[in-house]
């Protein structure tokens, strides 16, 4: 059932077995996983089913704020039913192995769990995100197999047989909506936002959520467990904000609350020029045989990650700068423009396309008339064959798309693990929103190691291409460190980890392996920020399997013993 906060009246009370603050990927994941094993869900959602600018406001970053790293809270955080998957490209790809270790870059063991429980719980992530089996290298997948990325370049220190896979991409208000609609155990209330989690006197449990809608009704929610799945960011605040018993905000016991912020270190300061004719080259996407867009990237191996102080990290072959008409390309030039039309804001989502029309030299409209003109049946062409594949086919949509180089050369994206800092943090301010709520800030820490770690990776592809013959990395500056700074401008905060840490002691961290709040164990968080560290990946499909471990937790912890049957003595 789907129900509005406008049809309640002032001072309701909302009851469930299980109260679900967040209609995102996780919170709608762990709803349905709960609510199909007979267990009554509340899912309290700040949105609605569409987009309300000044719903989204309510998450807006402090005015006075600088923050030179993060991308705005606008394009990076969105409150309506399906949350930020409204947003997303659909990569899909999990945390590896050696995340979850002690090693050279990460001594300390910060995960109280191995990789064990992730893999478990792979397939039915995958199955959430709707982006097929959980397979994620060449190698298994026999009609892929039998190719290199490019001639002659075999696995080693540095792989490419590695896969990311992509959902449909899967909006989740849309994929999911009528399951919400339509199940007799959810109970969805939109425009209705948690503005505090209040705990019982001792606060050793909780007592009931504070909600108020932008209309000025107020109500409260109780539950026998509670999960908070607003949002890597959103959850830390308002965990930061309740401080009704604890004074410093519920799970900052140890003063980890908002500290470790990691999103990922990312770069374009080198390109790939392989050796072999370019019509021999995979330099796109493929498809596995259920027709699930996959791609290969270079990748590193997890021995050599364990043995030397090098982040996990990856890079993939991008398109030249779409803006820069120098690379004469029609198709590159007509897709630069028509995102930079205002039909470009229906195209994709506004982060993705910033992304795309991003500059480093100006750029005349001209210029790119003049690459159309002169490449224009190949431009009309493509123009309407991804028309096609990306908006107008049914089922699975191109993800994107890539123009085959003539020289085989191609820019590298590098997408790299954020180290853990302790000085990386979000705290509250005192500017408040709407609602009174005190807003976020955010100070993101990128340390000289994070940095430097890009150019030790690119040597490393380097020296695996030189030795095999298939090619060379050239920088496109000298100075590859300030490059790297001058890209992270503005785009970090996407992907948004370690401000309520996982562990196994209240010391060291907010939630425990089950994701409870320490000393408050009907009290969970499925967001991201659980994470200790960061990967190589997009944190989503790792947090849809938390989400479904986390049902998994809660369904035996709520259900009722099985009854002893006594045996008679004799």
């Amino acid at each position: 059932m789907r129900r509005d906060a406008a049809a309640l009246t002032d001072g309701s009370r909302l009851e469930a077995e299980v109260v679900v603050v967040g209609a995102g990927p996780l919170g709608i994941a762990t709803t349905l996983e709960l609510a199909n094993r007979g267990h009554q869900v509340l899912l309290i959602e700040s949105g609605h089913a569409a987009f309300d600018p000044r719903t989204q406001r309510l998450s807006d970053a402090d005015s006075r704020g600088e923050d030179a790293y993060h991308a705005r809270r606008d394009v990076s955080i969105r409150r309506q039913v399906g949350g930020t998957s409204a947003l997303w490209g659909g990569r899909c790809v999990p945390f590896d192995p050696v995340d979850f270790e002690p090693r050279p870059t990460v001594p300390e063991r910060l995960w109280p769990i191995g990789y064990d429980e992730l893999e478990k719980h792979l397939g039915r992530a995958c199955g959430w995100a709707v982006c097929g089996d959980p397979v994620f290298n060449a190698r298994e997948i026999p009609s892929l197999a039998g190719r290199d990325m490019t001639p002659g370049l075999p696995d080693g220190d540095v792989r490419t047989t590695d896969l990311e896979r992509w959902a449909l991409p899967t909006r989740f208000g849309s994929e999911y909506g009528e399951a919400l609609d339509l199940h007799p155990n959810v109970d969805l209330v939109t425009g209705l936002t948690c503005t505090e989690i209040v705990c019982a006197p001792d606060g050793a449990s909780v007592d009931h959520l504070e909600l108020r809608s932008l209309g000025g009704l107020r109500a409260t929610a109780t539950g026998r467990r509670y999960v908070i799945a607003t949002g890597g960011l959103e959850a830390t605040r308002l965990l930061l904000a309740s401080t009704a018993v604890h004074a410093d905000g519920i799970g900052n016991h140890s003063g980890h609350l908002g500290r470790w912020y990691m999103a990922h270190i990312e770069a374009r300061v080198a390109e790939v020029e392989f050796s072999a004719p370019p019509e021999q080259t995979i330099y796109a996407h493929e498809r596995d045989p259920q027709g699930v867009y996959v791609r290969r990237r270079f990748s590193f191996d997890q021995d050599l990650l364990r043995g030397e102080a090098q982040p996990n990290a990856v890079a993939w072959i991008v398109n030249p700068e779409l803006g820069d008409a120098s690379h004469g390309s029609g198709i590159l030039s007509g897709v630069y423009l028509t995102l930079r039309s205002p039909l470009g804001t229906y195209l994709l989502a506004e982060a993705i396309r910033q992304a795309h029309i991003k500059t480093s030299r100006p750029t005349r409209v001209r210029d790119h008339l003049r690459n159309i003109l002169r490449d224009l049946g190949p431009a009309a062409r493509f123009a309407v064959t991804f028309t096609y594949e990306r908006f107008l086919r049914r089922g699975r949509k191109a993800p994107g798309f890539f123009v085959r180089s003539a020289s085989n050369t191609y820019p590298l994206h590098y997408h790299g693990e954020h180290l853990p800092h302790w000085e990386s943090r979000v705290f509250l301010s005192e500017e408040r929103d709407e609602l009174g709520m005190r807003r976020l800030c955010t100070d993101m820490h990128v340390g000289d190691e994070d940095v430097a770690a890009v150019r030790r990776a690119l040597d490393r592809i380097d020296r695996h291409l030189r030795e095999h013959g298939a090619g060379r990395i050239r920088y496109l500056s000298e100075d590859v460190e300030a490059g790297v700074r001058a890209y992270l401008q503005g785009i970090a905060g996407f992907h948004q980890t370690g401000t309520t840490r996982m562990s196994a002691h209240p010391d060291d961290g907010v939630v425990d392996p089950n994701l409870a709040v320490h000393g408050v164990p009907d009290l969970h968080v499925a967001a991201t920020s659980v994470f200790p560290t960061s990967s190589q990946a997009n944190p989503t499909l790792t947090g849809l399997a938390f989400a479904v471990r986390l049902a998994d937790h809660l369904d035996d912890a709520l259900r009722p013993a099985e009854p002893v049957t006594a045996v008679p003595a004799g």
